[in-house]
């Protein structure tokens, strides 16, 4: 590394804020002792934003930064959990999963992580892709006093370290903010913009105790990140009651549950003929419904269930399913779903992002028995019997239903979010559903949204 400016190494202490800008903390070493205190006079808060750069090889379990009371080691705590390949943020000694980053060795990446007491939801944003929003802990504020470590994760308040957990490598442009920031605002951080410095933890003023072997060197930066145009999520007020007009909005499901769902109430029931449009966007692997509707005699009178890994989706209609594979179905991206049955033919097609899959032979006949549709949850038995483990956890939008056969460019101007008709059994423009338990209904966060003024 060239142009390396040694400060400090063992047991040093900046008392007065210094100008981290162009500097980085190294760790080079495996330890139970080397870390850095970040101090702050901020001893409380009802949300946080914390937003980092880090660079390392590390091929084991490591924390990235940890903030402990002495009631909670770790208040809040974000963590890199090799095995199952997941960031795992901690709020109030709860934690959640999130998978589907692309963590590199030896890059720089871009972290931030939300979190919000009056919701209870959590986000990570990794080199500017959000994850979806998971419900974590809500209610209490986060109240101290702190102790905010870099480089070891405390499993006693200011202590309790593990070398096995220990960060080696490269941290840099640490902020922190008692509130959470906005989607541009995120995006300006990764992108190096102009953009507002934390007010709890500000790297252009930080206070900061190292102990042990910790050098603070020139920064050496060789990416550029990118982040696409996306809109956050912001919480409304929901109202179930009467139809409501939910463009550029979205259910967030933001946990396994087997008792949230929001229930949909179509506009007719007797259907010789289905399109179901939606958008989905989670970073589950494991099996999870994303449509499902039921009647007294058919539990999976119509059922669009994602199976687990590659495994493709199964589509049901009147009780009888269709396996359909070849699609790409990433994790952490939005991806536009529509499935067709005629009762005709008996014949179902799955298309997702604009891709269409072979057409197959289900159940023919009409539905004519009275209807119960449910997002976020597969019904067993008619509106009900939930497996928590096949419950969706994620967001959801744009939800159209017809009672007819969408034509294959109607399906790519829906793809396409360009000039489509509404739905006719479910129109998102116009939409009577009924929550339950915790789920909200928040701006849509998505590529067909808007981009930021910077």
């Amino acid at each position: 590394m060239k142009s390396l400016l040694v400060l400090v190494m063992f047991a040093a202490c900046a008392a007065i804020p210094q100008d981290l800008s162009g500097k980085m903390f190294t760790f080079p070493a495996e330890t139970n002792t080397a870390h850095v205190k970040l101090n702050t006079l901020v001893q409380d808060f009802g949300a946080v934003t914390v937003c980092h750069r880090s660079f390392t090889d590390l091929r084991r379990d490591h924390a990235l930064f940890s903030l402990s009371t002495p009631i909670n080691p770790n208040d809040f705590l974000i963590f890199w959990d090799n095995t199952n390949k997941e960031i795992e943020p901690h709020v109030r000694d709860r934690k959640v999963e999130l998978k589907g980053q692309d963590y590199k060795l030896n890059m720089w990446h871009s972290v931030c992580t939300t979190w919000d007491s009056q919701t209870g939801l959590v986000q990570l944003w990794f080199d500017g892709q959000p994850s979806i929003r998971k419900f974590i802990s809500s209610g209490l504020k986060i109240e101290g006093p702190f102790m905010i470590i870099l480089g070891q994760e405390q499993d006693a308040h200011g202590g309790g370290f593990d070398m096995k957990q220990c960060f080696i490598g490269m941290m840099s442009d640490v902020h922190m903010w008692d509130y959470t920031l906005s989607h541009c605002e995120i995006q300006n951080y990764v992108d190096e913009l102009n953009f507002t410095p934390g007010n709890v933890l500000n790297w252009r003023a930080l206070e900061y105790e190292i102990s042990g072997r910790v050098l603070l060197e020139n920064k050496y930066l060789d990416e550029t990140f990118k982040m696409e145009p996306l809109i956050l999520l912001a919480m409304l007020t929901l109202c179930a009651a009467t139809p409501l007009d939910l463009s550029d909005k979205m259910f967030t499901f933001p946990q396994e549950t087997s008792t949230a769902n929001v229930r949909l109430i179509p506009s007719r029931q007797n259907l010789s003929a289905v399109t179901v449009c939606f958008r989905s966007f989670t970073d589950l692997t494991r099996d999870h419904s994303l449509f499902s509707l039921a009647t007294p005699s058919k539990d999976n009178e119509f059922l669009i269930f994602k199976n687990s890994g590659s495994e493709g989706f199964h589509l049901y209609a009147r009780s009888v399913f269709a396996v359909v594979i070849g699609h790409e179905y990433k994790q952490n991206m939005w991806h536009s779903i529509c499935a067709t049955w005629d009762a005709s033919s008996g014949l179902v097609q799955l298309w997702v992002d604009g891709i269409p899959s072979s057409r197959k032979f289900t159940g023919s006949g009409t539905m004519a028995e009275q209807m119960i549709i449910v997002l976020g949850q597969d019904q067993d038995s008619y509106g009900g019997s939930f497996d928590a483990k096949q419950s969706f956890v994620g967001m959801i939008s744009d939800l159209h239903m017809w009672d007819n056969v969408l034509s294959p460019c109607e399906i790519q101007k829906y793809t396409g979010d360009s000039n489509f008709p509404d739905g006719n059994v479910l129109n998102w423009k116009a939409m009577e559903f009924k929550i339950t338990g915790r789920v909200q209904i928040e701006e849509k966060q998505s590529k067909y949204s808007s981009m930021c003024n910077n």
